[in-house]
């Protein structure tokens, strides 16, 4: 769902432009997050939920994946949220 807001910009500054700029941004921020996520996944060869569900049945205890799962975990969701952000843009650009 694409919310209608609207924003105090000088009358120069195109609509189009300012979403494109915006979506640009987001696209950087998700592929940030993304290839973070791509050392972990090169690290243990294998995606977040799959790694994830890994250490926590494991029989001995390892901090060091517990570190980076958590780590993991913060990286997957940010990159999500970027791409949602990333979408929620590109609707309002093509509308």
């Amino acid at each position: 769902m694409v919310a209608k807001r609207t924003i105090k910009a000088p009358d120069w500054v195109d609509e189009k432009e300012l979403l494109s700029l915006l979506l640009s941004h987001a696209a950087t921020k998700h592929e940030y997050f993304a290839s973070r996520n791509r050392v972990f996944e090169t690290k243990y060869g294998s995606d977040y939920t799959s790694f994830k569900k890994r250490v926590e049945e494991a029989q001995d205890e390892s901090f060091t994946q517990w570190d980076d799962m958590i780590a993991w975990e913060s990286l997957e969701a940010a990159s999500e949220q970027w791409k949602t952000r990333y979408e929620e843009l590109l609707a309002c650009l093509k509308s």
